[in-house]
């Protein structure tokens, strides 16, 4: 598309945004850096991870039972607690003893009202089982 055809069909569109959404002589959008030199990365490396490489999933041999309780002020539904987010914390802080496989684990997930004063949390227990 040309510069034309973009500002048609972009009527308020910037200069900038034509400029650098114009296709150039090759077919392609000409893509310059902004003044600052810098061109804006399009992807993470995908080595990079969360947290420090560590293996996360050694295999355990026992059961264990991971409690994940939320205690809050106002209840939400449980399925918006989040909770892999959490088992996967641990599964990171134990530098992979604990497992989240459903062979060797079984997660609950409750909620319990905060009472006046209390502070919201969320408490996770591990139960070998």
């Amino acid at each position: 598309m040309n510069r034309e055809q973009l500002a048609a069909r972009f009527p308020r569109g910037s200069a900038a945004f034509l400029a650098r959404n114009a296709e150039a002589e090759g077919g392609q959008a000409d893509i310059q850096p902004d003044s600052s030199g810098k061109v804006a990365e399009l992807e993470r490396h995908p080595g990079h991870g969360a947290v420090a490489p560590v293996c996360v999933e050694k295999g355990i041999s026992r059961r264990i039972l991971i409690r994940v309780t939320a205690i809050r002020t106002r209840l939400i539904d449980e399925d918006n607690l989040c909770e892999k987010y959490h088992v996967d914390l641990l599964r990171y802080a134990s530098g992979g003893a604990l497992g989240d496989s459903p062979a060797t684990t079984h997660i609950e997930v409750a909620q319990q009202k905060a009472g006046k004063g209390e502070p919201e949390e969320v408490r996770l227990e591990v139960f070998e089982v």
